[in-house]
């Protein structure tokens, strides 16, 4: 595995994991836009017991910020810091992360302490994280009182707070796995887990809460409500997770349990040492085969969120011609597509595209399937073109971005019409709709990808003179989809042109902060981690896929790999690289 360089990592999980209470929207934590967020800076956790005799008021609220550095459930240290009749019913429900090395403290008037801090974002209890707005800060308005003597906190914030390196050295990242609303495929849903305790157990309690509020429209859970685990705890014994579940799941039909299988077979399979799943309820067996967690297993291949089958060759045109890229060198596909300038600005590979186009055998017949989308030189024309040469206009208009195929064939278009966006779908059927996507439509959208289960897209729109980076979910009806829930990403770059899903939870988008190269960032799907790949070649455009290297077409003409630590090879001369999908 490569190594990482994390540039803006935040890593947040909810206070109390086993809470089902809300985030605090209002009471003693109040946020204020206020000015530029100040730059973060490393800090060392600071280990405290509690507060010492004759501590001052600052000293009290000091000692009960430290103490929020490392978590402990139930936070057992910050309640000494507390009044006693306070520290009894003090139960925070969410994490706010904060963008300092220090607290400044501010003493207005005895026993009344102000904190006021960059807000980073905050995490609800389901884990799911929420970036704060540009500016957005914490401000704290701690009241004291007086107990035999020592000052205590009267009024506690209804959550945690600790800083953003904190969280890095606390908490980590995983995915929950729900299905799509057809229980086709699998869809990822991050979530920040503690670092320490039994990592088996807090995922499947995760799970059972269902996923988070954002993603929730998008997808489903095969686990009937108010299933819980009936053990404390989920046991592992010669690799097998052994998992104990309320209710009356064993009268299930046997594809919804199947479904729930792979919903806990997935999200166990992150757990090290995990091969195999065991699920009963209430001690009696589901009546399923056990099931394999890792995604070769040849149990769960259908589930893959990656999409078992997808081709994973590599892309590009080079003389407006088709070519799949080899180790050294491009290759030229068999048939027309690789023998004629196809006029393109821009090409699309389907997620099924044919896996041999570029071996071709003695009595193969050329398939008549459109699994090619090209956009013309001048932008208004997409057309879907077959392995025979049998090309089909799908769509005019008047500048059209890159064409993003998803997994069930439909092909997903962008047409920004001076900067009043529309997006289409194209369907099995040939039939083209207009999505409804609040937030996108009539703006001057730069590029749409859908990733690769369907159930997300990622898009860069041009606002205010700056680039930015939103993600949507795709609410599938009967009728058409729309795009809901658009959020925005904070990334530090201000323009960008080019993106791709690069895995399950990451996206890579090609930028420049000011007059700098453009250059490869990946960055985490909930914008909770930001990772630059190096300054590389002076690219204009890129691709991605899961398991795959980041593709870069450069200025000089010719298609880099990602090689290693942010280093690049030539794999050979062309443009327009693309990934299937």
């Amino acid at each position: 595995m490569r190594r990482r360089a994390i540039v803006a990592a935040v890593l947040a999980l909810v206070g109390v994991l086993a809470s089902c209470a809300r985030v605090p929207t209002s009471g003693p934590v109040r946020f204020e836009p206020m000015g530029t967020s100040s730059p973060g800076r490393t800090s060392i956790p600071v280990l405290v017991s509690g507060p010492d005799p004759g501590d001052s008021a600052q000293q009290v609220a000091r000692g009960f910020l430290d103490s929020m550095a490392s978590y402990q459930a139930g936070q057992p240290i910050s309640r000494k810091y507390l009044a006693p009749s306070v520290a009894e019913r003090w139960q925070p429900s969410g994490v706010f992360v904060y963008d300092s090395a220090v607290w400044p403290l501010s003493e207005p008037e005895p026993g009344r302490v102000l904190i006021d801090v960059p807000l980073v974002a905050h995490v609800g209890p389901g884990g799911a994280w929420t970036s704060a707005h540009p500016g957005e800060r914490v401000k704290l308005d701690l009241g004291m009182t007086k107990v035999d003597g020592e000052w205590r906190i009267s009024n506690p914030p209804d959550a945690l707070i600790m800083s953003t390196f904190n969280f890095n050295r606390e908490f980590a990242q995983h995915n929950l796995y729900f299905f799509d609303p057809n229980f086709e495929i699998l869809v990822p849903d991050p979530v920040y887990l503690p670092i320490r305790g039994h990592l088996e157990t807090l995922l499947v309690n995760a799970l059972l809460r269902g996923p988070s509020p954002w993603l929730r429209p998008a997808v489903q859970s095969a686990l009937p409500a108010g299933t819980r685990l009936a053990t404390p705890a989920v046991t592992v014994e010669d690799s097998v997770a052994r998992i104990d579940l309320t209710g009356d799941i064993a009268n299930l039909s046997d594809s919804q349990r199947r479904f729930i299988l792979a919903q806990l077979a997935w999200t166990l399979g992150q757990v090290p040492g995990v091969r195999k799943v065991e699920v009963t309820s209430d001690r009696v067996s589901l009546g399923v085969e056990d099931a394999g967690v890792r995604p070769e297993s040849e149990k769960w291949p259908i589930y893959d969120p990656m999409v078992a089958g997808a081709a994973r060759g590599a892309y590009a045109l080079s003389k407006g011609r088709l070519v799949i890229l080899g180790p050294d060198r491009t290759v030229p596909v068999r048939g027309p597509l690789g023998q004629v300038d196809l006029d393109a600005r821009s090409i699309a590979v389907s997620l099924f595209a044919e896996r041999d186009v570029a071996q071709p055998r003695e009595g193969d017949k050329p398939a008549s399937a459109h699994w090619l989308a090209t956009v013309s030189s001048d932008g208004t024309t997409v057309r879907v073109h077959s392995s025979a040469g049998e090309t089909r206009t799908v769509l005019q208009g008047t500048d059209i971005v890159e064409p993003s195929w998803d997994r069930t064939g439909q092909l997903w278009m962008t047409d920004r019409r001076g900067g009043r966006a529309r997006i289409l779908v194209r369907d099995l059927s040939e039939r083209l709709f207009q999505v409804a996507a609040p937030g996108l439509t009539g703006k001057d959208v730069r590029a749409l990808k859908v990733s690769r289960e369907g159930a997300r897209v990622a898009a860069l729109v041009e606002e205010s003179g700056r680039t930015n980076l939103y993600v949507g979910r795709i609410e599938r009806g009967d009728a058409m989809n729309a795009i809901r829930g658009l959020r925005q990403i904070r990334v530090p770059l201000t323009s960008m042109t080019d993106l791709a899903w690069a895995d399950l939870d990451r996206i890579v988008v090609l930028g420049r902060e000011g007059e700098s190269p453009a250059r490869p960032t990946l960055v985490s799907v909930d914008g909770s981690q930001v990772e630059f790949l190096g300054s590389g070649p002076n690219a204009h455009a890129l691709a991605a896929a899961p398991g795959q290297p980041v593709l870069l077409a450069a200025e000089d003409g010719r298609l880099y790999v990602e090689h290693s630590d942010y280093r690049w090879a030539v794999r050979g001369e062309g443009t327009c690289p693309a990934y299937p999908g």
